[in-house]
């Protein structure tokens, strides 16, 4: 029974291990890659949305508030642990981290910070 046991807890630890997050060759991932997520957008960037990666549902509720591929959206707020509030055309939107997460984005001008 205490073979079965260590085995199952070396499996768990494999398992998280093989989920490590990627490590930036230099200080600014946003850099290394053309496209990036959404939620690693920083407050005060202008990003233009390059793909939507969800189901028809995820498109239609996005196009429901006017986020479409081609729209310029202000990062207005992204604090990193919740949702983030975007700024486009004259609205101001909140989005879950979990849909940010499957918006591609690219940046158009940089923030102050």
């Amino acid at each position: 029974m205490e073979g079965v046991i260590s085995r199952r807890w070396q499996w768990k630890s494999l398992r998280r291990g093989s989920q490590k997050k990627l490590v930036s060759v230099t200080n600014n991932p946003r850099s290394d890659i053309g496209n990036f997520s959404l939620r690693l957008a920083r407050e005060g960037d202008w990003v233009k949305i390059v793909s939507i990666n969800g189901g028809k549902g995820f498109h239609d509720r996005l196009a429901g508030m006017g986020l479409h591929v081609g729209a310029e959206v202000h990062v207005l707020r992204n604090s990193m642990n919740g949702k983030l509030l975007l700024g486009h055309e004259g609205t101001r939107l909140f989005l879950g981290g979990g849909m940010a997460h499957k918006i591609q984005v690219v940046v158009i001008k940089g923030g102050e910070k």
